[in-house]
């Protein structure tokens, strides 16, 4: 099964599960907090006073994932919005009739630009390894940050700098065991942006120039659709939020709409993108899991359990 073809199954399980009742039936239990209290202050109000939000993901064309909720934040709201971006995508294909000359990573890269010029953000984007299709080929997270990411340099530092200089005060980014779909550099994506958070935090880390930042929240976004639960393919739980993307973003559209729109722009990545549109019911909510990096650390060099 290639990358294209997970995504399309992968959404095809969780528009059935939209069928079956709301788009928010992913929900398996009421949110809650990470320590089981109820959860009483949504991201809306945090975005609503004002918050600056990061994305950290490895590919061009992840933030899709959560981009209703960073349209909400920068273009409805006009909060600072930073996407961070580890990898050009080259490991990826290309739709585009014309090709991908010079190179589908520098096409990629210029498509990803425009994207965050849509979502009025501004963009780090950056040259770690992307492990090349098909889906089967893929080494295991540890392999690909071990092997890979780290004889280029430090992504975690990458990372810190990112947020010491933006300074968020909400930063979303995958879960670090499945990733939405199960892709490895998802997982390592969201483990190497919680070790940033904690190393941004710490003022033994010495970075001249940029001073410590504590990140207020950071959260998980979930894929938690009850069939993926079902079949073993979802984000572990718990859910501590579940977001309405179809609140408005700018006259006559909403946040949902802004983001099916904005994946348009990633046109060598046409069929998924194309997936995305067509199974637009599953991002009517979104699903999340605040987390406390500080007590739940994944280390991105943590081997993949056997």
């Amino acid at each position: 099964m290639n990358r294209r073809q997970f995504l399309r199954t992968s959404l095809a399980a969780g528009a059935a599960a939209g069928l079956a009742g709301s788009a928010g039936s992913g929900c398996a239990v009421a949110p809650v907090r990470p320590d089981g209290s109820p959860e009483t202050e949504p991201v809306e109000r945090l975005l609503a006073a004002g918050a600056r939000a990061m994305w950290c993901a490895p590919h061009p064309d992840d933030e899709c994932f959560v981009g209703s909720l960073l349209a909400r934040a920068s273009v409805y709201y006009g909060n600072p919005t930073h996407l961070v971006v580890l990898t050009h995508g080259e490991g990826g294909e290309c739709c585009r009739p014309e090709g991908c000359r010079p190179s589908l990573a520098t096409i990629r890269g210029q498509e990803m630009r425009q994207v965050a010029e849509r979502y009025r953000a501004t963009l780090q984007l950056h040259r770690f390894w992307n492990a090349p299709l098909p889906v089967e080929s893929f080494p295991p997270r540890q392999v690909i940050y071990d092997e890979r990411w780290r004889k280029q340099g430090d992504p975690v530092d990458v990372v810190t700098r990112a947020i010491r200089r933006f300074r968020p005060d909400v930063l979303f980014t995958f879960h670090p065991d499945w990733g939405a779909t199960g892709h490895p550099e998802h997982q390592l994506g969201s483990r190497v942006a919680t070790a940033a958070v904690r190393r941004a935090a710490d003022s033994a880390a010495a970075l001249p120039g940029l001073p410590p930042h504590r990140v207020t929240r950071t959260y998980y976004l979930l894929n938690r659709f009850w069939l993926m639960r079902l079949v073993g393919r979802a984000d572990p739980g718990p859910t501590t939020e579940v977001w309405d993307a179809r609140q408005p973003c700018r006259p006559g559209m909403d946040c949902r709409d802004f983001m099916l729109e904005a994946t348009r722009f990633h046109r060598t990545q046409d069929r998924d993108m194309g997936t995305v549109r067509r199974f637009h019911t599953l991002f009517a909510e979104l699903i999340l899991r605040q987390v406390d990096s500080f007590t739940e650390i994944h280390e991105p060099d943590e081997p993949v359990p056997a």
